[in-house]
């Protein structure tokens, strides 16, 4: 089974409105929490994602509640001293990621991780990390 790292968004999109990546990412979370395939994430996704439904008005206990699901479908790795220094070598480089993705990013490549499965295109331009679209199911299926 191939190591992938999974953006926040991929979650978002799931539990969230209609929209084109509602269906692939709610897909993509059916099959981790059936154990068919595996993800790996930072901890900030956690605080990202309970910070974006937060801001969307989302009810304060199922966001709690749903962030603690998230967490245990996730092999979570701490952010550490060199995934920030790592973070910033990527942000210092022309580049659209943001400082969380580049996190992200930086947490994927400092434990040999070189898949993240995204819906930024952002990813696209980080060298050594190969972005998998969730909507691309030909190759999510190749990660199981």
């Amino acid at each position: 089974m191939r190591r992938c790292l999974v953006d926040t968004a991929v979650f978002i999109y799931a539990d969230g409105r209609s929209h084109p990546y509602r269906k692939p990412c709610q897909e993509l979370v059916r099959r981790v929490a059936e154990r068919v395939l595996e993800i790996e994430a930072s901890v900030d996704l956690v605080h990202e994602y309970v910070s974006v439904q937060l801001r969307s008005g989302r009810d304060r206990g199922e966001v709690v509640e749903r962030a603690r699901q998230i967490g245990a479908l996730c092999r979570l790795h701490d952010v550490e001293r060199r995934d920030i220094a790592r973070m910033l070598d990527l942000l210092g480089r022309p580049t659209r990621l943001d400082p969380r993705d580049a996190v992200f990013a930086a947490t994927a490549l400092n434990r040999g991780i070189d898949a993240i499965v995204a819906c930024d295109r952002a990813f696209d331009a980080v060298p050594g990390l190969e972005r998998i679209d969730p909507a691309d199911s030909v190759r999510i299926d190749e990660l199981s």
